[in-house]
């Protein structure tokens, strides 16, 4: 098929002319050999049964009559040289006369005759005749029909030869302009000197001729084009070089210019300068003053002695110059700190003063990285600046804050995140009122991990509601076949959570234990965000949910709050439980906050009750409830049966 595809115009022409001719001829021949040859031999049919009809009355009378000597009524035919056979049968086809012709050739087709010989006066059969004629007058007229149309097959084909000599002359100035537009050059114009004069293919050359001086000109066109377009692609990529490696905002060199300086001249040593508190800066001027003033920040530190580079955000850094030693380049910052603390901005009239942070690494593998670490470290301990050590391990705790995300992650995935319950008991007759639910994690030794060692990496991750939302469904799903009431803690990330509420929600709603559910809110997370947890404990209320507040006289305690909240029960922080006993500051606390949930009508709970003497101590106070490991320690419930 590729062959054909690729083939000359000639030869495709020839072959299609070929082809239909083919069809035609083999279709008209078909036909006409059919026509002719039924027609012979209805002839020869018809010939046979008129020599039948001429004796069959004779015949038939003699057979009635009993005669049986046929020969002066069968001499006509019989003397026929066409007939070869003739046989005559009575009723019981019993042959009465049976006649060949033996000077007859086999070799021919042969036509057989049979027909019914009837009583003269009634159409019962008395005999059948038949006759075999000979079929060589078919065979004479087939052969002169095979000659005929042989002699024609031979001159349809010399026509098509014919024919394709014609087509392949007529094409020949086709091949002759597509070698020349072959070897076309731009430059070098094409001479079209073809010896014919047909009016088609001299078109075709005028229209090359035109297409020619059109390419040449748009050949020019597109060389100026590609002139002005290496100019602009020039400039363009300059510009794209100076987007890659610059800050738009200030002109500094940016993080990237900063990584390929420092491979470039194998310098190990960075600071990062973060400006503090530059978000009030953007929340109380607004985000386009906030960039007016990074740029002014930008020219003047551009001014300084060390090279600038802006990191994003509120972030510089700057590498050490070549042939500077570590103390000069600390000292270089100390100086630029110090010099930044007297500097001061306009802005609408209004002295703003700029304080900022740094962090310094100092000959390290990853100088980005470990001067970030340094930075962080400054900013939590409220330092002007802070060098990288790698002994202080900071970042082997990042990587193991890494690696316990990840375990948290896949002990979500392979329901190992389990749940323990401390018993609370009354202080009135010791028995156990309700239990606190405790999370952790298990792992695959069968092993337990706290959660002050995973929760507040959780806290940090998009995790931590989750563990909330397997915490919920744990615990309700297992107090649901038992009576006591129980208790979970929340934070406040996890009532701003629209899904984390809705999925409390409809465990509430599967389980039935709206009533027995107690949510415990710190003290801190209630008081800082005190709309949120209002809204959050009024829509859980209308459940019939019960809240209490945790750690409570650890904080600034504001007790119009704690009324606003409408929780019904405070528990007392256990750092003033547990030296009760001994610290009679912390006796006078823990009356005064007893007093105060007496007088309002809520139940208190002692946490970190560890003594025989501080369960004593608390029950003489007045405290509702005890927890603690001399009250029960963190165990595992079973479902109880319905």
């Amino acid at each position: 098929m590729n062959r054909f595809k690729n083939a000359r115009l000639s030869t495709k022409l020839f072959t299609a002319l070929t082809l239909v001719t083919f069809i035609i001829f083999t279709t008209v021949t078909l036909v006409t050999f059919f026509i002719v040859r039924d027609l012979t031999i209805n002839s020869q049919k018809e010939k046979a049964a008129l020599l039948i009809d001429t004796v069959n009355p004779a015949i038939s009378l003699a057979l009635f009559l009993g005669i049986h000597d046929f020969g002066d009524k069968l001499s006509a035919i019989t003397k026929r040289p066409e007939v070869i056979s003739l046989k005559i049968s009575d009723a019981k086809r019993d042959v009465i006369l049976d006649y060949h012709h033996y000077d007859h050739s086999t070799s021919h087709e042969t036509i057989q005759i049979s027909e019914n010989l009837m009583e003269p006066s009634s159409l019962k059969v008395i005999g059948t005749i038949t006759l075999v004629y000979s079929g060589e007058e078919f065979t004479k007229a087939m052969n002169r029909f095979y000659t005929l149309y042989g002699w024609i097959s031979v001159s349809v084909f010399a026509i098509l030869w014919l024919m394709m000599v014609w087509i392949n002359h007529l094409l020949l100035p086709i091949k002759l302009i597509a070698e020349k537009v072959r070897n076309f050059k731009l430059g070098k114009k094409i001479i079209f000197d073809i010896p014919y004069s047909q009016r088609e293919f001299t078109q075709i050359i005028h229209s090359f001729e035109i297409m020619q001086e059109s390419v040449i000109q748009y050949a020019q066109e597109i060389e100026s084009i590609n002139k002005n377009l290496e100019i602009k692609i020039s400039e363009q990529t300059r510009e794209a070089i100076r987007h890659l490696y610059y800050d738009n905002l200030t002109s500094l060199p940016n993080r990237i210019k900063l990584q390929e300086d420092l491979q470039l001249n194998d310098i190990n040593t960075v600071a990062i300068l973060n400006i503090d508190d530059f978000k009030e800066i953007n929340d109380f001027f607004g985000i386009d003053t906030g960039d007016w003033l990074l740029s002014q920040i930008a020219h003047w530190l551009s001014e300084m002695k060390l090279k600038p580079y802006r990191m994003g955000g509120d972030e510089f850094a700057f590498r050490m110059k070549e042939g500077s030693s570590h103390n000069e380049f600390c000292h270089d910052i100390e100086m630029l700190l110090s010099l930044l603390s007297e500097k001061f901005f306009m802005i609408a009239e209004e002295t703003v003063h700029v304080r900022a942070t740094v962090g310094i690494a100092i000959d390290s593998d990853k100088p980005l990285i470990h001067a970030d670490v340094a930075l962080n470290k400054a900013r939590s301990a409220k330092l002007p600046y802070s060098v990288y050590d790698q002994s202080e391990g900071i970042e082997q705790q990042y990587q193991a804050n890494i690696a316990m995300s990840a375990h948290i992650r896949q002990a979500l995935v392979e329901h190992r995140i389990i749940c323990q319950y401390q018993p609370i008991v009354s202080c009135e007759n010791g028995k156990i009122a309700k239990y606190e639910t405790l999370v952790r994690i298990q792992n695959e030794d069968g092993s337990l991990i706290a959660p002050y060692d995973f929760l507040p990496i959780a806290q940090k991750t998009k995790l931590y509601h989750h563990i909330t939302q397997e915490v919920v469904y744990q615990a309700c799903h297992l107090f649901a076949s038992r009576d006591e009431q129980f208790s979970i803690n929340l934070s406040i990330s996890d009532m701003l959570d629209n899904r984390t509420v809705t999925t409390i929600e409809n465990i509430l709603r599967q389980t039935g234990t709206s009533n027995r559910i107690i949510f415990e809110i710190l003290e801190s997370e209630g008081i800082e965000n005190f709309d949120e947890a209002a809204s959050f404990i009024a829509r859980m209320k209308a459940f019939g949910v019960k809240f209490a507040i945790d750690d409570f006289g650890t904080g600034y305690s504001n007790f119009e709050n704690i009324l606003k909240l409408n929780v019904d029960i405070l528990k007392i922080d256990g750092s003033l439980i547990k030296s009760i006993d001994e610290n009679p500051r912390h006796r006078i606390v823990v009356e005064a906050i007893v007093d105060f949930a007496h007088r309002i009508g809520i139940d208190t709970v002692a946490e970190f009750v560890s003594s025989e003497e501080i369960l004593q101590n608390v029950t003489d106070l007045g405290i509702t409830y005890a927890q603690g490991f001399h009250t029960g320690k963190p165990q595992y419930l079973e479902h109880k049966p319905m």
